[in-house]
């Protein structure tokens, strides 16, 4: 679902095309529960001279925390032409999967990052995209706690070796005696 604005001239351009801005209370938080279908707003801004044509829109998320970004929803733009300087509303909804990992909490709500991508065409038909990330607050996300199992066994297994050097140094001296 679109809506599409207009702004005024005033603001100042950057070299890219688009803007990503998530909208919600203010900067966030935007929750979107595991396992639950939420419904998120983007604005998607064309800051370029350049007219463009909103493809298509893409939301990835890494839910293990595996470093493997994974495409969690995908939608058609329709090929929604914004002017310079215009804007559309992007409304989709977002279906979080069951199983999310989540690195911190705020608030007592686990957070995870997602990467939006939004797929365009300029006017001389040139396709390109643009991507911003975003943290959303996820109840129902198990937050990943550090594993330092690793570094129990590396260290018990130094401990046990240096007993042992000990022990023998210490017998090997008794029996000097």
């Amino acid at each position: 679902m679109f809506v599409a604005l207009s702004f005024s001239p005033g603001l100042a351009a950057s070299s890219q095309h688009l803007q990503l801005l998530m909208i919600g209370n203010g900067q966030g938080p935007y929750f979107a529960p595991a396992g639950k279908n939420s419904e998120l707003k983007m604005e998607i801004l064309n800051v370029a001279r350049d007219d463009v044509y909103l493809a298509r829109g893409e939301v990835y998320l890494d839910p293990s925390l595996g470093g493997t970004l994974q495409l969690i929803h995908s939608e058609d733009m329709g090929n929604f032409h914004l002017s310079h300087l215009q804007s559309a509303i992007w409304t989709f909804g977002l279906t979080m999967p069951t199983y999310v990992q989540a690195q911190n909490v705020t608030n007592g709500v686990p957070q995870v990052a997602i990467s939006i991508q939004i797929v365009y065409s300029t006017a001389n038909g040139l396709r390109q995209s643009e991507q911003g990330q975003f943290v959303l607050s996820v109840p129902g996300a198990t937050l990943r706690q550090p594993d330092y199992s690793i570094w129990f066994v590396g260290v018990g297994a130094i401990a046990v070796i240096l007993l042992f050097i000990v022990a023998r140094l210490h017998t090997s001296k008794k029996n000097r005696t």
